[in-house]
């Protein structure tokens, strides 16, 4: 269900959230031990925008499964509220 709801609203996610937030999210799923410091490093330095680091890092998280999904929920309900309210995330 969480994987399912973050690809529909990719779109949203990819145009709406701020390079802090986007930090604050690679720092929470590095200190869950979800990704490692070398995808973090891959997804701020491989991308010049700060669209391009959404859609690495929402890519990423959708294809390590569904688990790690509702992580990021529960830590995009954290990080920005209003995004997260923005894409219909459930609390």
């Amino acid at each position: 269900v969480a994987d399912q709801l973050l690809h529909e609203k990719r779109r949203i996610f990819i145009r709406s959230v701020g390079a802090g937030t986007i930090n604050a999210l690679l720092g929470c799923r590095l200190e869950d031990r979800v990704i490692s410091q070398e995808d973090t490093n891959k997804v701020r330095d491989e991308n010049d925008t700060v669209m391009d680091k959404a859609r690495a890092l929402i890519d990423l998280v959708i294809g390590i499964g569904p688990e790690s999904c509702c992580k990021f929920i529960k830590h995009l309900c954290e990080e920005d509220p209003p995004l997260a309210s923005k894409m219909c995330v459930p609390k």
